[in-house]
């Protein structure tokens, strides 16, 4: 086990006996009770790094904000398959960009907050949205 003397901090390797004493001052250990240190590997301090730089930039970039995935689903459906026409598969993935680009916009000005209060408030802003993102 290694232990640092509570005098003067010096780590000393020892095994369990009477009479042990700090190599360097000579003092015993006598009264004092010692517990093993905690270090944070890096391993965990890179993960732990990591994740927080990825949450604040995230939190940055506004995806902090989203609907639940429930309502973000159920909008982009209504977006995308609000037409009883059918369409070819172009027109359908351009559709579908311009709902996804409408969603995140009207996200960013129009808080989930908001929506729960008022969910007709968000159908103008996600039309106006839906103009500029074609």
């Amino acid at each position: 086990m290694i232990i640092e003397c509570p005098h003067c901090s010096e780590d000393n390797k020892i095994e369990y006996a009477e009479n042990i004493r700090c190599k360097k001052c000579e003092k015993d250990y006598k009264g004092f009770e010692f517990s093993k240190r905690k270090i944070i590997t890096g391993t965990a301090l890179a993960l732990l790094t990591y994740v927080g730089f990825h949450t604040l930039n995230d939190e940055i970039k506004g995806y902090g904000e989203r609907y639940p995935i429930a309502v973000e689903y159920a909008l982009l459906d209504s977006c995308i398959n609000g037409s009883t026409n059918s369409i070819s598969k172009s027109n359908y993935l351009s559709k579908r960009d311009a709902c996804l680009c409408a969603l995140k916009d009207t996200q960013e000005d129009y808080p989930y907050a908001d929506y729960k209060d008022n969910a007709k408030g968000f159908v103008p802003i996600f039309r106006q949205n839906a103009k500029s993102c074609r």
